[in-house]
């Protein structure tokens, strides 16, 4: 949630020389641009990928407590420590978040920055959750849901291009199960017990929901454990959404601060104070809403356009992930706008990629399994009340969370169904829980 990887392009990454004293032994050649040209395998193999990297497929079981049901493959992707052959080194399991984020990802376009964080010697992990991504089983592709009808709708479609196929086990607790196979895997790889395989791993947003919910189902295979930014793990599984935006009309006052301590020269919508800056704000959101913009530039789109009140909500609110990068971006788009102009707007609606809340749909919807359906429109529209309530800025961005599992029928088996909420008291080692003072969805109460 927090981590939005997709805005980085892969082409912007480096080849680097692979001939160091610590790189992998067991690569494979040629070097491959794809998961789907590895085979996947039961005990794990890396292969030589994406220039600077190596990658593995792990068949694992649908359901491990009934192989009979047939595997999946999950996508792993290595960056090595630089202080330690990649066997010496302790590897750390990487999420960004979600659910639906890529932690393969994750690795390839800011694999450098998350190593400066754990340091040389670690070998840094990413992997696709089953359903996200390079990662079995099938899964759904994103459907915008703009509307109580158009998210049943959601639902109803999912469900029906998954009637026969095994999308229920993408969930979850299938994939903190797959997070102890890989130790395993990985301990047997280096000669090691495959008993007291223990799970190094660090999560950042709903990667914390994997990793309270690894800790709650296996407290006794915590090895080194790093839950950032904390999602709230009950009112998750509670399929509720409710509790994620304490923080968010902080984040987005932010806006209104910065824009005006850079001033007119920094901030192209700059105003005399920040209050006025974000009732300016406010203004344009309203003028949208009354009136879409028309975008005609022959630059930017082959035929007319409009660009909604939607859309800016949309944008402002994913700027909040990622302020240092985009608040410069929003400010121009809200300037044009102020004259009309919708061309900055819709050149952003038109690269940016659909969040992972959508990707992420089938599997939040098999999570909640059903505890909070909201099922008519009056039921939606106290939902709405409840975040609008919590937060101005971020309920156009939150409130269809829930809805996307209304109409959805995936079930997945009583044996990848968590009941309860995670937690533990006993781990094999502490868990080292960190946050931002402000978070637009994962705030310290998490």
């Amino acid at each position: 949630m927090r981590y939005t990887i997709s805005h980085v392009a892969l082409s912007l990454l480096a080849p680097l020389a692979l001939a160091s004293p610590f790189a992998p032994r067991n690569e494979t050649w040629p070097i491959v641009y794809d998961f789907l040209d590895i085979t996947p395998t039961v005990g794990l193999r890396w292969t030589s990928c994406y220039d600077n990297f190596t990658c593995a497929r792990l068949e694992v079981p649908l359901d491990y407590t009934n192989p009979s049901l047939g595997t999946t493959a999950i996508a792993y992707i290595r960056k090595p420590a630089t202080s330690k052959s990649v066997d010496e080194a302790e590897s750390i399991l990487f999420n960004p978040g979600g659910p639906g984020d890529s932690g393969v990802a994750a690795i390839l376009d800011q694999g450098d920055l998350l190593a400066s964080y754990v340091g040389p010697d670690y070998n840094l992990i990413g992997f696709d959750p089953r359903g996200v991504n390079n990662s079995g089983p099938s899964k759904s592709n994103d459907s915008k849901a703009d509307s109580f009808e158009l998210t049943g709708g959601f639902g109803d479609w999912c469900s029906r291009v998954h009637a026969n196929d095994s999308a229920k086990y993408a969930n979850t607790p299938a994939v903190a199960r797959d997070m102890l196979n890989f130790a395993e895997r990985n301990a047997e790889a280096r000669g090691q017990s495959v008993a007291d395989a223990k799970v190094w791993y660090w999560g950042i947003s709903y990667g914390t929901i994997l990793g309270s919910t690894f800790s709650a189902l296996f407290p006794d295979r915590v090895g080194r454990v790093i839950l950032d930014s904390v999602v709230d793990g009950e009112n998750y599984y509670d399929g509720k959404w409710t509790t994620g935006l304490l923080d968010a009309d902080k984040a987005a006052e932010s806006f209104g601060d910065y824009c005006h301590a850079a001033g007119p020269e920094h901030c192209a919508f700059y105003f005399d104070n920040p209050e006025k800056i974000m009732s300016q704000i406010k203004a344009t959101l309203e003028n949208l809403r009354t009136l879409p913009a028309i975008v005609t530039d022959p630059n930017v789109t082959d035929s007319p356009r409009l660009v909604t009140y939607e859309d800016l909500a949309s944008l402002i609110f994913s700027s909040l992930y990622t302020p240092y990068e985009f608040f410069p971006y929003l400010a121009q788009v809200l300037h044009d706008l102020q004259s009309r102009n919708g061309s900055s707007l819709f050149q952003a609606i038109q690269i940016a990629s659909p969040t992972a809340l959508y990707y992420g749909g089938l599997i939040l919807c098999q999570d909640a399994a059903g505890r909070y359906n909201l099922s008519t429109p009056e039921k939606w529209e106290h939902h709405i009340d409840i975040i609008r309530q919590t937060s101005q800025w971020g309920v156009d961005a939150f409130a269809s969370v829930p809805l996307l599992c209304r109409q959805m029928n995936i079930v997945p088996p009583n044996s990848q169904q968590f009941h309860g909420y995670p937690s533990a008291n006993r781990t094999n080692f502490p868990i080292l829980f960190i946050g931002n003072k402000i978070d637009p969805v994962a705030p310290v109460r998490g």
